[in-house]
């Protein structure tokens, strides 16, 4: 081979390695890690006068402080289907009883095709009782329709508060879920209870109990997958910070929580939305994990272009 043409192979194979070395060098791409609920649409109930304005208050700006849309829905609006677009339906606490009848029939059905079809659901004590088959209610069943739990909902926990008292409440964090990540949270929380339920759980698959209060050992708060959908239903009010006002509230008045509880509320959001929610592709907060260098595929390259350097300087000084 002449040295031009020697000249010419060393070229290609030069201009081979540099053109294949970044799928050498790279093997994964970055992941989108959701950090806040910032592209996530929310559509909070507003059942005048039945809906806890204090609760959908609180809920409102718990959800704005996680960067989320929110926008108050009545019950006409959620009758009339526009419930589309959104990722998360919210019902607050205020009376469960009433929520049946505002939204009985289509407006129900409504709310559970959303979830099926892959939205969430996000009830706080009369929005978890709405979310529930069955009510016991001081020793009296009540038949709920939206049945996304298939359970009872049972209050009041008279080992907290007899209705119509209400107190701060100790709840007790399930560090060991295995589908929401809790790992930076305290152990338990100081949480305003005023006649939510605790569920029961017994021989219920796929129901997961992500916190329980300490007056009973019951469950106070559950989640789980509705078909492509998700549940959160929480018997206490952490949307209320009783020691601070900026949940527009009344609550910090007389009462401390000790903490807040919206950081842990963020992780349950982040999990009802996450791989479900239509508009997260806007996350501004959103991280990108850089890809991991193919150490194999450099060490290949350094070497190769080594042993080229070493072929071009014998041929540069060798017999011409």
């Amino acid at each position: 081979m002449s040295v031009k043409s020697l000249r010419r192979l060393i070229f290609l194979v030069v201009l081979i390695l540099f053109t294949v070395s970044p799928l050498s060098v790279t093997t994964t791409t970055g992941q989108l890690i959701l950090t806040d609920l910032n592209g996530v649409k929310i559509a909070l109930y507003y059942g005048d006068p039945s809906s806890s304005a204090s609760s959908r208050t609180a809920l409102q700006f718990m959800f704005s402080w996680m960067n989320a849309t929110v926008d108050i829905l009545d019950a006409s609006d959620i009758k009339y289907g526009n419930l589309d677009g959104y990722d998360i339906v919210v019902i607050p606490g205020g009376w469960a009883g009433t929520y049946n009848m505002e939204l009985a029939g289509t407006g129900i059905t409504e709310i559970r095709n959303f979830v099926r079809d892959g939205g969430a659901f996000f009830g706080v004590c009369a929005g978890a009782y709405f979310g529930c088959d069955k009510i016991r209610w001081e020793g009296e069943v009540l038949e709920y329709q939206m049945d996304l739990f298939e359970g009872y909902g049972i209050g009041p926990v008279e080992e907290i508060a007899i209705w119509p008292n209400f107190a701060m409440t100790e709840i007790i964090i399930n560090h060991s879920s295995s589908i929401i990540d809790f790992s930076g949270e305290p152990s338990n929380h100081s949480v305003m209870y005023y006649g939510g339920p605790w569920f029961n759980i017994t021989d219920k698959e796929g129901i997961h109990s992500v916190a329980t209060y300490k007056a009973n050992n019951e469950s106070a708060m559950i989640a789980f997958e509705y078909e492509d959908g998700r549940v959160f239903l929480s018997g206490p009010h952490p949307e209320w910070e009783e020691g601070s006002d900026r949940d527009n509230s009344s609550w910090e008045n007389g009462f401390d929580d000790e903490g807040s509880e919206w950081n842990m509320m963020l992780s349950v959001a982040i999990w009802l939305v996450d791989g479900h929610a239509t508009n997260t592709e806007t996350t501004s907060k959103s991280s990108e994990t850089a890809p991991p260098p193919n150490l194999l595929g450099v060490s290949l390259i350094l070497i190769g272009s080594f042993g080229i350097a070493i072929v071009i300087i014998y041929v540069e000084k060798g017999p011409k």
